[in-house]
């Protein structure tokens, strides 16, 4: 028998907290699999805010790190210029992102 469905290595295999419907389990499972995909898995560091998404360091086996709300764009800028090998990535919601953390995410566009 074929198997459809495999958990990516860089997904941690553990049950989440999310509610269910929630995309954060889904988005999350894709990350992974391109990370493995591309085979960036030791190479990669993600910034998570405050809220749902800071859960990504549980499920997610590579480098993590929290910012304040609205701030990852910040956070991964300064971690880029330190680590400029690295594949660096914030995972935010739209509130975080086009709210709170607007001018962050346009000084960093810039």
């Amino acid at each position: 028998m074929e198997a459809v469905y495999k958990t990516p290595d860089t997904m941690i295999d553990t049950p989440t907290h999310y509610c269910p419907g929630c995309g954060h389990g889904i988005i999350q499972r894709l990350i992974a699999e391109i990370i493995d995909e591309k085979n960036i898995k030791g190479k990669t560091i993600g910034i998570a805010p405050v809220g749902c998404a800071v859960l990504a360091y549980n499920y997610l086996d590579i480098d993590m790190c929290e910012a304040a709300h609205g701030r990852p764009p910040a956070v991964a800028t300064g971690i880029k210029r330190v680590h400029p090998d690295k594949i660096v990535f914030s995972y935010q919601g739209d509130g975080d992102l086009a709210a709170i953390g607007l001018s962050e995410i346009i000084h960093t566009a810039n």
